[in-house]
């Protein structure tokens, strides 16, 4: 909902480059946006713009929203990036100042892009609350975009209609309705009756009929996304110390099996944790193919050898452990089967051990099973970010409570390459230490990649001029969407 109604700094479009919406130009170090020391970031300020009840946006709004977002007060799902700011000003109505307490690579994906999670608001109607929880605005948002909010009818639907004023001009679609339906079944129902013009990312377990449907007045499209799914081995489990045994089960797994059983070949393998559109994307590194024979040749020399029950042991040990992932999800349940049978085929006993969705993402102090470690392999999906930093997942000093490596992996080549990467806002400069991360975290077999997804999109053949990134949102530019 945010792009529809609110506006943010810059969108991303198809392609991942900056379209400027609030702000008129993208800050760099050739045009003086960046300083040279790195700390400043200068953004001008679209002239002309008016919140949807008339009164004009400017740099009040910007410096009050910063203000909200590092409020504790406020319930937030993350202030990560933002507490890098130290201060923000305005020389000027339209020129506002983000003055950082050290340099922030991400800045420019993170504050106000609608990559982030924050659009800005309006400092007229908000800022006299203490703190922003439980204001009517939560409900009835006014912003700067291009629909204004009609009403939500809870359950059911929410309805939006075309903001005159809007800075571009009228978008070219009077209404939208999004439609609320819990049921996929329900929504494919409808599809096939006409009573839905779109659906967007689909589930890809529906893929083969959602064909069906290019038969009777649908487009069935797949675009790029920055979601990787993937297995992490659990570095507090000491089966998974071993390199030669993360190795062999590296090349236990049938990645083009996965991606064509269960993804009907929507999904594509990968390899590491950048997607290959990525400006960081590091090509060459280690490849673990599909190799049953050589994963047992590894296991073999780590010690492990086959029973007469057809699995492994080592000092009386047997190579067993959990595959675990959020229950419930058809596609990981499905994947998971495979990796079961991958795994057995080459002596190890491996057991599915699924979790409520809540619980295996809840927090280190809520006992979350990833946070908390108690999990042995735990397959789940990712974005990866349209900025490559990953410091939160594989560093060591993130490790829970204070991140998100989940991984418990500790390593030092990490660290370092992860920490110099977000000394400059280069992109050349910064490549070379992804490159690196990338290569490690391959070689190194600590979270094997499977996949990268594809969205899928239904849309009516008279819907033009959608055009879905692979950002966190396809509605970058719903102002020029039109039905013919």
């Amino acid at each position: 909902m945010d792009m529809f109604i609110f506006g943010f700094f810059f969108n991303l479009d198809d392609k991942m480059q900056f379209v400027p919406e609030l702000a008129t130009v993208v800050p760099s170090y050739q045009n003086g946006g960046i300083s040279k020391d790195g700390l400043t970031i200068t953004y001008h300020l679209r002239h002309g713009v008016r919140w949807h009840d008339g009164v004009p946006f400017s740099a009040r709004d910007v410096i009050f929203t910063v203000h909200a977002i590092l409020n504790p007060a406020n319930n937030l799902e993350s202030r990560n990036g933002w507490d890098r700011i130290a201060s923000v000003d305005a020389s000027d109505p339209y020129t506002v100042r983000f003055h950082l307490k050290k340099i922030y690579a991400p800045a420019l994906t993170t504050y106000f892009c609608e990559s982030g999670l924050y659009p800005v608001l309006p400092a007229h109607l908000l800022e006299q609350y203490a703190d922003l929880n439980h204001v009517p605005f939560n409900t009835d948002p006014i912003g700067t975009g291009p629909f204004k909010f009609v009403k939500w009818v809870h359950g059911d639907r929410v309805e939006l209609a075309a903001n005159p004023d809007y800075w571009r001009g009228p978008p070219k679609l009077n209404r939208i309705i999004y439609k609320i339906i819990p049921s996929d079944t329900t929504i494919l129902t409808q599809l096939r009756t006409h009573e839905i013009d779109a659906w967007f990312r689909a589930p890809v377990g529906l893929y083969p009929q959602l064909q069906g449907l290019t038969k009777t007045g649908y487009r069935v499209s797949l675009a790029k996304s920055l979601v990787f799914s993937h297995v992490d081995l659990n570095q507090k489990n000491p089966i998974f110390q071993d390199l030669r045994v993360r190795q062999a089960l590296a090349h236990a797994i049938d990645r083009q099996r996965i991606v064509h059983d269960v993804t009907y070949d929507v999904h594509i393998a990968a390899y590491a944790d950048q997607p290959s559109f990525s400006w960081a994307y590091e090509p060459d590194v280690v490849h673990y193919d599909y190799d049953p024979a050589k994963a047992a040749q590894l296991l073999d020399a780590a010690g492990w050898k086959m029973g007469p029950d057809g699995f492994r042991e080592k000092n009386g040990q047997r190579l067993a452990f959990n595959i675990s992932a959020a229950a419930g999800g058809k596609t990981g349940e499905a994947v998971e089967v495979i990796l079961q049978e991958d795994f057995r085929r080459v002596g190890i006993d491996a057991s599915i051990k699924n979790y409520p969705t809540a619980l295996y993402f809840d927090s280190y102090a809520n006992g979350g099973i990833l946070q908390a470690g108690k999990y042995d392999a735990g397959l789940y999906s990712w974005v990866a970010g349209v900025d490559p930093e990953h410091e939160a997942l594989y560093t060591s000093y993130n490790i829970p409570p204070a991140g998100e490596n989940d991984l418990w992996w500790r390593d030092p080549v990490i660290d370092a390459a992860e920490k110099d990467a977000l000394t400059s806002y280069d992109h050349a400069s910064r490549k070379k230490y992804y490159s690196i991360v990338q290569k490690e975290i391959a070689s190194q077999a600590v979270t094997l990649i499977l996949y990268f997804q594809r969205q899928i999109f239904v849309t009516t053949d008279g819907f033009e001029n959608f055009k879905p990134a692979p950002a966190t949102t396809s509605n970058w530019n719903t102002w020029e969407w039109e039905m013919k």
